[in-house]
């Protein structure tokens, strides 16, 4: 690793060897961990291995176990149209929202960083809407796209029945989701903008560069471990979408908004079927993990890699 001479981070990597780090040393440094590792695993992985233990059995309506059952359960959760429907359109509203928020975020974030001298400021004010709770959010929305009284149908002078009709229930789940989270990607792409050189532009611009080619090469490169980071955030959020959909359609017209989070839920609370519920929402953590390993072998592999292994 390079370093300019006499920095402080040079000092530090020289101060600081690994290597003389004694076995004693490390054991306390693991005692300080522990709390905190006994505590994830009390929270998160002892969880995780009930889920996945409960999913080969089937339980009766009480919620007892009855008997080992072995894959029953998942084959009969993947052969049924209500959960197949419903990570249809998990993974469409996923893709949606993602794309649409990151887009306009960006488009947002550069030109609050080309118009403003403190963008920072008019960033803050976009910041409420993430604020909200889910459920706030969604019955505020469900008010102003009532088909009877809502704002939206009095503005534009059309009828529709936005939240009991196909297909607008779904575009309404999606404009929600997009006002409620498109600040999350203005104000991560501000902050970024605003850390970068204006040396860097000043090379590009010496070398010839156009607009695009400065944003190519020189602002898209900084913008990358945002991108990763703000990206698989949003991924994961968004799969796990419930409370906006429970609120403005309860899953309606139907089964048609039924996202794999709302599904879970009714067969565990409502169809009282542990066994699949429980292998419901095993595929559904195989699904949003598969998905975050896939942006990550994308994007972020080259972002976190070790300096001297690129």
């Amino acid at each position: 690793m390079s370093r300019v001479g006499g920095s402080g981070a040079g000092l530090l990597a020289d101060r600081f060897d690994w290597n003389r780090i004694t076995k004693s040393d490390r054991a306390i440094g693991w005692l300080f961990v522990l709390p905190s590792v006994i505590v994830l695993a009390a929270i998160v992985i002892y969880p995780f291995i009930w889920l996945v233990f409960n999913s080969f059995f089937e339980f009766n309506q009480a919620g007892r176990r009855e008997g080992f059952v072995g894959f029953a359960n998942f084959i009969t959760v993947l052969s049924d149209g209500r959960f197949l429907g419903s990570i249809w359109f998990t993974v469409l509203f996923v893709a949606v929202v993602v794309t649409v928020q990151f887009l306009l975020g960006l488009g947002i974030a550069l030109l609050l960083d080309e118009t403003f001298d403190r963008p920072e400021l008019v960033t803050v004010l976009s910041i409420p809407p993430m604020t909200l709770s889910p459920i706030v959010a969604g019955l505020m929305w469900r008010m102003l796209f009532s088909p009877d009284f809502g704002l939206v149908n009095y503005w534009t002078g059309w009828t529709m029945d936005w939240i009991g009709q196909a297909p607008w229930t779904r575009v309404t789940i999606i404009i929600v989701d997009i006002w409620m989270w498109t600040p999350l990607f203005v104000l991560v792409f501000t902050a970024t903008l605003k850390s970068i050189p204006e040396r860097y532009y000043e090379a590009a611009r010496v070398d010839g560069m156009d607009a695009w080619q400065r944003f190519k090469w020189v602002t898209l490169p900084q913008l990358r471990t945002a991108v990763v980071i703000v990206l698989l955030l949003r991924v994961v959020r968004a799969f796990k979408v419930f409370p906006k959909v429970a609120v403005l359609t309860r899953g309606g017209p139907g089964s048609y908004t039924e996202t794999i989070a709302m599904t879970t839920y009714k067969y565990g609370f409502e169809f009282f079927d542990i066994g699949r519920a429980t292998a419901a929402g095993l595929l559904y953590w195989i699904l949003m993990f598969a998905v975050a390993f896939v942006i990550f072998k994308a994007i972020a592999e080259d972002v976190i890699a070790p300096e001297g292994s690129r």
